[in-house]
């Protein structure tokens, strides 16, 4: 069941944090970074850190459907 909710928050939040970096940079600052602008080097690492975070969602994708299948006729 976890694994099943995992998936689409990895692909959601991966999607989002590739396409809106700098909002995800304004939410892991608000408290610390008053007016503050994220450096191209920030945004680099949002948005590999958002690649990572696709692929895992993909590899448990992959794990998932091997569970699913060895319970079934596919043994």
């Amino acid at each position: 069941m976890i694994m099943a909710l995992t998936i689409p928050v990895c692909f959601w939040f991966g999607w989002y944090a590739f396409t809106n970096p700098e909002k995800v940079w304004k939410f892991q600052h608000f408290l610390s970074v008053k007016d503050g602008t994220p450096t191209a080097f920030s945004l680099f690492m949002i948005k590999a850190g958002a690649i990572i975070i696709f692929l895992v969602g993909i590899f448990i994708l992959f794990m998932y459907i091997d569970i699913i299948l060895s319970m079934t006729i596919f043994k």
